[in-house]
């Protein structure tokens, strides 16, 4: 028999997952670094807050531009392109003395190079490399977004001891140094450029492999779904509204947790540490509700997530000074195991419904909402808690996303079934 060779597939995994990581850092470290602004520059937290908008504005913007360079160009110009700009961004921002000079560099530099790694480029690639296992590839590449919330008490320590320009600066040149040449070198695009299938198979699969696309095509109700036919398909608008109720409620806590922490009695580090156990439990939660996706169906998965999220979120609304020390460490994994779930299912049930080839357009498109949802709980969290001293209603419209994020997916998967052709 002969022996099996080995999957490239795993490679794109891996270099998606370290992507993913500089994605995670990148948005829960400002977290920590919004605490350092405001204490430098003394802004109000809005004013603050509006520095990682214009990240989701610009990010929001441009991903359907990142979608149609990635159809056309292919990861190993756009992934590196992407990272070089985050780069960039966070060495200049480094240096930063006003607020226009933060919004051209972390907001519109890094903002754009996001989106060329992030969703867009992550499900659009990996829906090339595997079919049948795609949503626990998608969801082993996002426990990177996990790892990269896990080093915020790392970027905390560094801006103690460096201070926070230092701190950008380092975390700048290591993306530029180290991910950059890496995504140049190693990124593919589909598994058929270097004479493999999809999910690994062996060449005499090819045709049995051909016909489940063929299959999964049908069921979808369309080979090549063209912009006309997205734009005026209820699935697309479902998810765009499950997209930006999960930006909205992720930039809500990665930005304003960490202050909230500290606001209800906690110092800056433990803050911090304690913020970062969303990344531990983020870790081996996408990779869960991934496999638990493709096993059992993604509308349970998410239905089970996010019933854990809306618990960690209720943990949170109630910290204060006298509440016990786990409580935090309760939110922290109860949140990071729940929201999770919305990379993977979202993600696959993306691919599901639009695969063609025109899907990584598609995902950039459907990412504007995500965008515009980041830009908004960052801002409404500020905004909320200038105008009140609490983070209360924040998190009221944290747990109003997570209920939207799960009815969205279900609305889309519904109308898949109904438009599925009846078996001939």
């Amino acid at each position: 028999m002969p022996r099996r060779p080995f999957f490239y597939g795993y490679v794109i995994v891996a270099m998606c997952f370290l992507n993913l990581v500089v994605v995670g850092g990148l948005m829960a470290g400002f977290s920590v670094f919004n605490v350092a602004l405001l204490e430098a520059f003394r802004w109000s937290r809005a004013t603050t807050a509006t520095i990682a908008s214009v990240n989701g504005v610009v990010y929001s913007a441009m991903a359907p531009v990142a979608g149609w360079a990635f159809d056309r160009l292919g990861p190993r110009i756009v992934m590196p392109l992407g990272l070089g700009l985050v780069g960039i961004g966070l060495v200049l921002a480094s240096g930063g003395e006003s607020l226009w000079q933060f919004y051209l560099c972390y907001g519109l530099l890094a903002g754009f190079g996001i989106g060329c790694i992030d969703f867009v480029g992550t499900t659009a690639v990996l829906a090339h490399w595997f079919h049948r296992r795609r949503a626990t590839a998608i969801g082993l590449a996002a426990m990177g977004l996990g790892v990269g919330i896990v080093i915020v008490p790392g970027v905390q320590i560094l801006i103690t001891g460096y201070g926070w320009r230092g701190a950008m600066m380092l975390l700048g040149v290591a993306i530029l140094v180290a991910h950059v040449p890496l995504n140049a070198l190693l990124q593919r695009r589909r598994p058929e450029d270097i004479g493999q299938l999809p999910d690994g198979g062996f060449i005499e699969a090819q045709a049995r492999d051909a016909a489940a696309a063929t299959r999964s095509a049908r069921d979808a109700g369309h080979r090549d779904w063209t912009l006309k036919q997205t734009l005026s398909s209820l699935p697309f608008w479902s998810i765009a509204v499950g997209h930006l109720a999960v930006g909205t409620g992720i930039s809500l806590v990665y930005t304003h947790a960490v202050a909230h922490l500290i606001h209800a009695g906690l110092d800056k580090l433990a803050a911090a540490s304690a913020f970062g156990l969303v990344g531990v439990a983020r870790i081996p939660g996408t990779a869960i509700w991934g496999f638990a996706s493709d096993r059992i169906g993604r509308e349970r998965a998410l239905g089970l997530a996010t019933l854990m999220g809306m618990a960690g979120v209720g943990l949170l609304m109630v910290l204060g000074a006298d509440t016990p020390g786990w409580w935090s460490v309760a939110f922290a994994l109860l949140y990071g195991l729940g929201h999770s779930a919305s990379n993977p299912v979202y993600a696959s049930t993306i691919a599901d419904i639009f695969w063609g080839r025109n899907v990584a357009m598609i995902v950039g498109l459907l990412e504007v909402t995500f965008g515009l949802g980041a830009a908004l709980g960052t801002w409404f969290g500020g905004f909320a808690y200038d105008l009140t001293g609490s983070y209360r209603y924040a998190w009221v419209l944290e747990l109003l996303c997570l209920v939207v994020i799960y009815a969205s997916i279900c609305a889309a998967l519904a109308w898949r079934r109904r438009s599925r052709p009846d078996p001939a």
